[in-house]
């Protein structure tokens, strides 16, 4: 059986850039990017960019989308991703020289869940999962996402 389709999205940005950014928006730049939960846990300008990620892995900023389409979560991501992500990652790394060593997983709603559906497989119901890593050096922040479709709805998650 071959794994889910997935959607990949990659985003290279300028440390300094995303500083000056957080610099001039302050509070209220965080509080547009990152959910409540997410500023409570410190996720700062990574969630800049991994969001950014996101965004590119679901095919861009659909109508009626929010930087809160996409939450970071406790809940690990499903078991089959991590090989892929880390081989995804892995290759990254290797084209950048940048170890990708920060990861988490992400809850996929609103605008975006519904695009990522879309792409994925057109009329597809369910959860909208991804999984996220991230590296900073050199002056650089990457990050990697994927996106894929988790369990429909009715039938509950299994990991």
């Amino acid at each position: 059986m071959s794994p889910p389709a997935v959607l990949v999205g990659v985003d290279i940005v300028e440390s300094g850039r995303l500083a000056r950014a957080a610099d001039r928006g302050g509070e209220l730049l965080a509080r547009h990017v990152a959910t409540a939960a997410e500023r409570r846990t410190g996720a700062g300008r990574v969630a800049f960019s991994v969001k950014e990620s996101l965004i590119k892995a679901v095919g861009g900023r659909p109508p009626g989308f929010t930087w809160h389409d996409f939450e970071a979560v406790a809940t690990p991501p499903a078991a089959w991703t991590m090989p892929l992500l880390d081989e995804a990652a892995d290759e990254l790394t290797a084209s950048t020289g940048l170890p990708l060593t920060g990861g988490t997983a992400y809850a996929v709603r609103g605008a975006s869940a519904g695009a990522a559906l879309l792409r994925l497989s057109p009329g597809a119901r369910g959860t909208v999962e991804a999984a996220a890593r991230w590296g900073e050096g050199g002056g650089v922040l990457v990050s990697l996402a994927i996106v894929y479709a988790g369990a429909p709805a009715a039938q509950g998650k299994e990991r």
